[in-house]
C-alpha cells in the first residue's frame, strides 16, 4: 500500500525517477562503447591483460573513494540531485582521457578521476531511487537498473556501427563527453528537489551491521565477476574465439537485452515467485546455463546463453538493495553508500585477479569461474533470506 503523498510530491517523485533513469543510462551508454574498444586501446599501447587489470585496479580503488566521500559528505549537505551532476560531470571525458592516453603511466592516471567520480555518481543515483522507493512503495530499483543495462545495450550496439564506420575514436568520445554534459544540466534543471529528501545527519563511522556486511559481500563478488562482461568479453571473443572486431560487443549486447527483460518484468516476478526465486534460484539457473553454454565453443550458443544468463542474474542486486533497506537502522544513503563500497571492492581484486589468470590461463577460464561464482551467489542469497526471515 503505497504512502499518502500529495500531487506535488508525486511530481517531484516522478521527475527525480526519470532524471536518475537519465544519468543511468548516460554513464553506461557511455562506458558500454568504451569497453568495446578495449581491444583497439590495448593494441594501441602494446599493453596486457595483467596491465588493463591494473588500470582497472586504479579504478575500483579511487571508486571506493568516491562512495564514501558522498555517502558521508557530499550527499548529507547538497542532497543527491547535486551530487549525481558533479558525478555526470566529472564522468564525461574521462573515456576520451583512456583514449589518447599517449602511454601506459597515462592510461593508469586516467582511470583514477573516471573512478572517483563513477563513485560519486553510482550511490548518491541509487540512494535517491530507494528513497523514492521506499516513500512511495513502487518497485523502482529494477527499472533503475534496467536503464543502466539499455544504456549499456546501446552503447555496445552503438560501437558496432563506430568501430565499421567512423576512423576516429577521438570524435566518439567527445560526443559521450558531450552528452554526459548535457544531461547533467537537465537533471540539475528538472531533477528531484533536495527539499523533498528529508536528508539526515550522517552518524559517526561504524562498521555497518552483520546483514550488511554479508550483502555487501554478495555486493563485492558481483562486480568482481559482472565486470568480466564487460571489461573483458570482447578481447575474449576477439583473442579466444578469433570473432572480428566488430562483433566484440555481442555478448554486451545479448546481456544487456536479458537483463533488461528481466528488470522490465521483474515487479511482477516478485509479486508472482517471490525475491527467493528472482534472486536466487534464477541466479543458480542462470550460471548452470552460462557454464554449458561455453563448453561448446559455439559463439551463436555463447551469445544466446549470455541472453539467459542476463536475465537470470538481472535483478539480483536490486534484490539484495531491497532486502537491506528493509532491514537497516541508519540513512538510506549510508546505506546504500557502505554497500556499494563493499561491492565496489570487488574492483580491487576482481579486474588484477582476471587480468592475471587471463595472461597466464585463459580468458576462457574466468568465463567458467564467472558462471561458477553465480552459481553460488544464488544459493548464498538463499541461505542469507531464510535467516533474515527466521529472525523477523
Amino acid at each position: 500500500m503505497e504512502q499518502a503523498i500529495s500531487k506535488e510530491e508525486t511530481k517531484a517523485y516522478d521527475r527525480g525517477i526519470y532524471a536518475t533513469f537519465l544519468g543511468a543510462f548516460l554513464v553506461l551508454f557511455q562506458i558500454g562503447i568504451y569497453f568495446v574498444y578495449i581491444p583497439w586501446n590495448a593494441e594501441r599501447l602494446q599493453i596486457t591483460e595483467a596491465e588493463i587489470g591494473l588500470g582497472l585496479f586504479a579504478f575500483g580503488l579511487l571508486n571506493l573513494i568516491g562512495n564514501q566521500v558522498s555517502g558521508r559528505l557530499i550527499v548529507p549537505k547538497i542532497g543527491t540531485k547535486n551530487s549525481i551532476v558533479i558525478g555526470l560531470l566529472g564522468i564525461a571525458y574521462c573515456p576520451l582521457l583512456l583514449i589518447l592516453a599517449p602511454s601506459y603511466h597515462w592510461f593508469l592516471i586516467a582511470f583514477m578521476p573516471f573512478g572517483f567520480f563513477v563513485g560519486l555518481f553510482s550511490p548518491s543515483s541509487q540512494s535517491q531511487i530507494s528513497m523514492i522507493e521506499s516513500k512511495t512503495s513502487r518497485v523502482l530499483t529494477p527499472l533503475y537498473h534496467a536503464a543502466f543495462s539499455f544504456g549499456s545495450l546501446v552503447g555496445a550496439f552503438s560501437a558496432f556501427f563506430t568501430i565499421k564506420y567512423i576512423e576516429s575514436p577521438v570524435l566518439i568520445f567527445s560526443i559521450t563527453g558531450n552528452m554526459l554534459i548535457l544531461g547533467a544540466f537537465l537533471i540539475n534543471k528538472f531533477g528531484l528537489d533536495k527539499s523533498y529528501e528529508n536528508l539526515e545527519k550522517t552518524p559517526k563511522f561504524k562498521l555497518p551491521k552483520n546483514s550488511i556486511l554479508a550483502f555487501g559481500i554478495l555486493m563485492m563478488l558481483n562486480y568482481a565477476t559482472m565486470g568480466i562482461i564487460l571489461d573483458w568479453s570482447a578481447l575474449w571473443l576477439t583473442k579466444d574465439l578469433l570473432v572480428p572486431l566488430y562483433l566484440g560487443g555481442a555478448i554486451i549486447f545479448a546481456f544487456n537485452i536479458g537483463e533488461i527483460s528481466a528488470r522490465l518484468i521483474a515487479s511482477k516476478m516478485i509479486k508472482k515467485a517471490g525475491e527467493k526465486v528472482v534472486g536466487g534460484y534464477l541466479s543458480i539457473a542462470a550460471g548452470l546455463i552460462m557454464f554449458a553454454s561455453i563448453l561448446t565453443s559455439n559463439f551463436y550458443i555463447i551469445v544466446f546463453g549470455m541472453l539467459l544468463f542476463g536475465f537470470g542474474t538481472a535483478n539480483f542486486i536490486a534484490i539484495i538493495f531491497r532486502l537491506a533497506i528493509r532491514v537497516t537502522d541508519e540513512p538510506i544513503n549510508l546505506t546504500v553508500a557502505n554497500l556499494i563500497t563493499l561491492g565496489f571492492s570487488g574492483f580491487i581484486f576482481g579486474p588484477a585477479l582476471v587480468g592475471y589468470l587471463a595472461e597466464y590461463l585463459s580468458l576462457t577460464f574466468n568465463m567458467y569461474l564467472l558462471s561458477v561464482v553465480w552459481g553460488l551467489n544464488g544459493v548464498a542469497l538463499i541461505i542469507m533470506m531464510k535467516r533474515i526471515n527466521s529472525n523477523a
